[in-house]
């Protein structure tokens, strides 16, 4: 129920706010059905609409795979998309996660004191989603909103896939996007990849802004380059082209990924509404602001923490929402709590809001 409510909460907040306004062919991924005694079989997504699943990557050339000017090789990038779709009875289910045998075999590559990290996504193994691949898209006149999903650090783009297929159970275009060396990543090519160590926390706060940046830069990059290429795709007869209105997207984020939501905000017009999960934004942003419409869902900070985040939101040149979720956590908008226990919240006090408002010069409490 929980999960249902951060979508839902999404959904309804995000939709009245997207206003109507060099590329490469997509390499699509085969999406592997998931096995009939599946270990465990995701929630009902609870829309009107079936849902669709399809996954593509490219090669951006004109960046190294880990978007460091001084590194070589090219940046892999992919995205999974989730959208209403037309399914027929009997039709079987995706995979949860096709990486989850990949990243758990990379467990002899990866430091000592990430090996109980990366083995800790054992439970994801042999899991059902609700979404069929490759399904034919739902009709629609002018194409469904879009959403683009930025995830946290170290996390699976597929971590959010609940949160998926009940926006495209309820009419949206849910393109998670994968960053390689930032998040939990197996590129195609290049193979498995885990966040390289960013040096955010440096004691030194000008050091870590400066990195918080460097950041920030590369993770909008990625949401530019993938809104390219679903653009490149919305002008071809890919089956996706006429399901997406690109003139209706917007941009969330958790944790880490609300970095990227930031700056890709301020950087990027054709995102036209912005959602950030559990964080604030980059270093430069907060003192320059945005100026698109936006919405932050967070669990109970410290006070520290929210008059930062009220200042950033302070600074936002559109209404902008905080939203307080009691009885959660960091990880409660992810699926990661479905399978492991330790990250779950106990049950107890219901959810309420508090909103923080800037309209027109005026907050409004």
């Amino acid at each position: 129920m929980k999960r249902l409510f951060w979508a839902n909460l999404v959904g309804a907040v995000i939709l009245p706010l997207i206003l109507p306004a060099e590329t490469s062919c997509a390499n699509e991924i085969e999406i592997p059905f998931a096995p009939e005694d599946a270990r465990f079989v995701l929630p009902t997504p609870g829309g009107v609409h079936a849902v669709g699943v399809r996954s593509f990557y490219w090669v951006d050339n004109t960046r190294s795979k880990t978007g460091l000017p001084e590194d070589g090789g090219s940046r892999e990038i992919s995205a999974t998309v989730w959208y209403p779709a037309i399914t027929k009875p009997n039709q079987k289910p995706a995979l949860y996660s096709p990486e989850i045998e990949k990243i758990l075999a990379a467990v002899d590559s990866v430091p000592e004191n990430r090996k109980q990290f990366i083995m800790a996504h054992e439970p994801l193994l042999n899991v059902a989603s609700r979404s069929v691949p490759g399904a034919h898209p739902a009709p629609t006149e002018n194409g469904w909103p879009v959403i683009f999903f930025s995830p946290g650090g170290d996390v699976s783009h597929y971590s959010q896939t609940v949160l998926a297929e009940i926006m495209a159970s309820q009419g949206f275009v849910f393109i998670a996007m994968a960053h390689p060396y930032s998040s939990l990543d197996v590129a195609p090519e290049s193979g498995f990849s885990m966040s390289l160590d960013w040096d955010l926390d440096n004691e030194d706060q000008q050091i870590a802004d400066k990195n918080d940046n460097r950041l920030a830069q590369i993770l909008a990059e990625d949401a530019a380059f993938i809104f390219d290429q679903m653009r490149a795709i919305a002008m071809t007869g890919h089956p996706l082209a006429s399901a997406m209105d690109l003139n209706r997207a917007g941009i969330a984020g958790h944790s880490r990924g609300g970095k990227t939501v930031g700056r890709a905000c301020s950087t990027n017009e054709a995102f036209r509404a912005c959602v950030v999960i559990d964080n604030i934004g980059p270093a430069r942003e907060r003192i320059t602001g945005i100026d698109q419409p936006f919405l932050t869902l967070r669990s109970d900070w410290d006070e520290n923490r929210v008059a930062e985040l009220h200042n950033y939101l302070s600074r936002t040149g559109s209404v902008a929402h905080d939203v307080l979720l009691l009885n959660s956590n960091h990880f409660s908008c992810s699926d990661l709590p479905l399978f492991i226990p330790e990250l779950q919240v106990e049950a107890g006090r219901a959810g309420r809001e508090h909103q923080y408002l800037r309209q027109n010069n005026r907050r409004l409490f």
